[in-house]
């Protein structure tokens, strides 16, 4: 079969992207090849679902700003034939923590934040244990709080963009890619484990950790590798005033969810490759000291569920890679290694890419500091403290 634009990729970044070119009017048609289209495996279902404007590269606040005013409206404007299309959008904010030395930096990025019009409040030790009466100050330099921000559920986000997309004539085919041809100008074709082959003008990778996978088929180097990350749902004995989503320099993550918390620990030094399988001891022997120590009344607290899934980590900066490839084939575009930032960022990677594909270049984001040009050339653009 033949498209106008072929995405690879059906996670919430590759639909994301399939939207809003649809939504546009001028992209043709458009087909989203997905591998695993119960997303039994995929990142997403797997995420926290964060939103937050706590970054220190105006690109990733502005990307996370427009994220979060997407989301807000998801419900009513991602409805189909009268059904709305509910995300469980909580407004409650997030909390970075300095408990490791860091609290220059995070003194430096609150004001730059400021200057970006978010509101990033700075507390102190006694300020944050009166603001948040569970949270011990023990240790802490330096907390700012972001009171605006939120999260979702993002299956319910994926679906709702797959949902909406479909409404709007988007194909979405199952298959496993096993070859990508190109002729040394353009990529041509995709061909898929059941021999299906697949044209088209314009080819997106969007295909998460496994992006790199499916770029070696055409010689696109990409630095970007699956992270296996352990997350857990967990209830405290004691009741607690309602929390913000807390993140810590020492990377402790966590947030409320129903009657108790999700989140973990990520282990930065975890080696690169596909594991699925929770660790026995993890939660007790290091997230649990972790929480304890932060919130002394976790110190009672019953592990309920454990999974892993994996970040598409950007091994040159931890920073996306957005737009063509330059350099190489030229009707290749890229949305990948988004570093656990992807849930947050798709609505404005989809929108991105809509823009380049259809316009020739960013029109409403300059984007192009995330362009690929700086992988060849070993230059990161990178977040300042907590990433």
């Amino acid at each position: 079969m033949h498209a106008d634009i072929a995405i690879l990729g059906g996670g919430i970044i590759g639909s994301s992207v399939a939207y809003h070119l649809a939504r546009d009017g001028r992209a043709g048609t458009i087909v989203v090849v997905e591998r695993d289209p119960t997303y039994a495996l995929a990142a997403t279902p797997r995420a926290n679902g964060g939103i937050r404007l706590l970054f220190s590269l105006s690109e990733n606040i502005e990307m996370a700003r427009h994220g979060r005013d997407f989301y807000r409206a998801f419900e009513s404007e991602m409805a189909v034939d009268g059904e709305p299309a509910p995300i469980s959008y909580k407004r409650q904010g997030y909390l970075f923590v300095s408990d490791a030395g860091g609290a220059a930096q995070m003194e430096e990025n609150a004001r730059f934040q400021e200057s970006m019009g978010v509101t990033a409040e700075r507390l102190d030790p006694a300020a944050l244990e009166a603001r948040f009466p569970s949270i011990s100050g023990e240790g802490v330099a330096l907390a700012v709080l972001s009171p605006d921000d939120a999260w979702i559920d993002p299956q319910a986000a994926l679906m709702g963009f797959r949902r909406k997309a479909r409404s709007l004539g988007v194909a979405y085919i199952d298959g496993e890619i096993v070859e990508w041809q190109g002729d040394g100008v353009a990529a041509r074709s995709v061909t898929l484990a059941d021999g299906q082959a697949i044209t088209a003008d314009v080819f997106v990778n969007a295909c998460g950790a496994w992006a790199a996978e499916v770029g070696r088929l055409i010689d696109l180097d990409l630095p970007v590798e699956p992270m296996s990350r352990e997350s857990y749902f967990f209830r405290c004995a004691d009741p607690l005033e309602p929390l913000p989503f807390i993140k810590t320099e020492t990377d402790l993550a966590f947030r409320p969810e129903g009657d108790g918390y999700v989140g973990g620990m990520p282990d930065w030094s975890e080696p690169a490759g596909w594991n699925f399988e929770p660790s026995p001891d993890r939660f007790e022997d290091v997230v649990w000291p972790a929480l304890a120590q932060r919130l002394p009344s976790m110190q009672r607290v019953k592990l309920i569920r454990s999974w892993r899934g994996h970040y598409a980590r950007n091994t040159l900066d931890y920073s996306a890679i957005i737009g063509p490839w330059s350099g190489g084939l030229g009707n290749v575009y890229l949305a990948n290694g988004f570093s656990g930032h992807g849930v947050m960022h798709a609505p404005a990677t989809g929108r991105a890419l809509a823009e380049l594909i259809l316009d020739g270049g960013f029109q409403t984001l300059d984007l192009a500091r995330f362009g690929y040009h700086r992988i060849p050339a070993g230059e990161p653009y990178r977040e300042k403290g907590i990433v």
